[in-house]
């Protein structure tokens, strides 16, 4: 339950429309391909969490197999993800509730850094800022209500897809091949050198996409050290998670893709998977569960973010002060950093959740990079009480091989000019610097802080 809880979120309602655009027919296919990366990937996080008995995930993994110089890289990243992530999450809500009250309006569509969007944006951080000063009773109410809200719009989804397409019987897979639909683009490294093109090229790029829908499995593992037996469940449960949701993806999809492929890609609605459907009061109640089920992650996400930062701090990489709270528990810079960046990121890309969304899942990459590396040297370490961790061949050494095989080669496929150029192709100045500051100049400013620290 807790891995489930963990994956379904907003990816599955809104990444439809961009994997069958990329990959066509074999939509349903990029689903089943990045479910079968994050599962490896899981698995790896858990391999590691047998050898670490502490919590802290890729930031404690690093740090344990390579020391506090790799680690502290990986744990500023890793705070700054949370908070792209956040951010991502808080833009794509704010765009579906725009266009669900004010459908009239082309308030979500604007991408000027003045606007009705940017306005509401700040004021739902607000809101979320309030929302957390009532401490942990709203964050337990705003997590359940968000498993209430997916959980339910899933499956109303498709049970009534399912009873659309029995009793009026709709065939619209095949205009997923239609060329306004399906338009698979070149696959070249890094966006610059064209390699291939055609159907293999955009299930590839597809699967990156389809991956935002499962991410959150890289913190199923987080909390290992306190579950029952974590060796022994945790490479059980990791994959049923995974396969039970793969398979609600997959079954969501191929619906959605015999209601109208084409209504899903050329939609301009944020909640794509609802706009195959015709039916206005199921098509609501969809659209209505994918905005409980955003708002609660979106609560969940204010509160777990600044607390990487916060966990920084009282390790002494980052100042103290940033651990400092208010009266009310609220560790209110860690807070103002983490909305500071949750806000810049949208901003950065004018709003747009294609290349938001992309940018979510390449920056977790590096995690997906180094976790495995750091697992590898985990496993043939045999000091402390690692000797006493039962081995696992094909966790500790074929499963990491395979995840920086596939993480490498997915980093490559992504085309960053999507972040650093703007749509009239040229330098996205805002973005570019941004970029800098968050992954190089903050990570250099933990180092010096550290390492300033120590020497005292």
């Amino acid at each position: 339950m807790l891995g489930i809880n963990s994956i379904i979120g907003a990816g599955i309602f809104l990444t439809p429309g961009a994997v069958i655009k990329l990959a066509g027919p074999w939509a349903p296919v990029a689903y089943i391909l990045a479910g079968l990366f994050a599962g490896i990937m899981a698995l790896v996080f858990a391999g590691a969490a047998r050898y670490v008995k502490t919590n802290g995930a890729s930031y404690a993994y690093t740090t344990a197999a390579f020391g506090q110089k790799i680690g502290i890289y990986v744990g500023v990243t890793h705070a700054i993800v949370a908070s792209i992530a956040w951010g991502v999450l808080a833009s794509l809500f704010v765009s579906t509730l725009l266009k669900v009250a004010f459908p009239e309006k082309n308030w979500a569509d604007d991408s000027e850094l003045l606007s009705v969007k940017t306005l509401t944006f700040l004021g739902f951080i607000v809101v979320l800022l309030v929302v957390n000063i009532f401490g942990n009773r709203a964050i337990k109410w705003a997590n359940g209500t968000s498993t209430v809200g997916k959980v339910s719009a899933l499956s109303v989804f498709i049970a009534g897809g399912l009873w659309l397409i029995v009793t009026r019987h709709p065939s619209h897979y095949g205009t997923a091949t239609a060329p306004g639909v399906y338009q698979p683009a070149p696959y070249a490294l890094f966006g610059g050198i064209q390699l291939a093109h055609g159907a293999v090229s955009g299930l590839i790029l597809a699967t990156i996409a389809a991956l935002y829908a499962f991410t959150g499995f890289e913190s199923i593992a987080n909390a290992a050290e306190e579950m029952h037996e974590p060796e022994r469940t945790l490479p059980k449960a990791i994959p049923l998670a995974i396969l039970g949701v793969g398979a609600v993806y997959v079954l969501a999809v191929t619906v959605a893709m015999l209601l109208g492929s084409d209504k899903v890609v050329q939609s301009n609605a944020t909640v794509r998977l609802a706009a195959a459907i015709d039916d206005g009061p199921l098509r609501t109640t969809v659209v209505l569960g994918a905005l409980v089920s955003m708002f609660g992650i979106n609560v969940a996400a204010s509160f777990g973010a600044p607390r990487v930062w916060t966990a920084l701090s009282d390790n002494r990489i980052l100042p103290a002060r940033l651990s400092t709270q208010n009266r009310f528990g609220v560790p209110m810079i860690a807070f103002a950093i983490t909305a500071s960046l949750a806000l810049a990121f949208p901003l950065a890309l004018r709003f747009d959740s294609v290349n938001l969304i992309g940018l979510a899942v390449i920056a977790r990459f590096v995690q997906f990079i180094i976790v495995p590396i750091a697992l590898l040297a985990l496993a043939r370490d045999t000091t402390g009480d690692r000797p006493t961790a039962k081995r696992n061949p094909l966790i500790d050494k074929v499963l990491p091989i395979s995840a920086v095989t596939v993480s490498v080669a997915l980093a490559v496929s992504f085309d960053y000019r999507t972040i650093f150029a703007t749509p009239q192709g040229g330098a996205n100045y805002f973005s570019i610097a941004l970029m800098v500051i968050t992954f190089l100049v903050v990570p250099a400013i933990a180092y010096l802080h550290y390492y300033r620290t120590c020497d005292r």
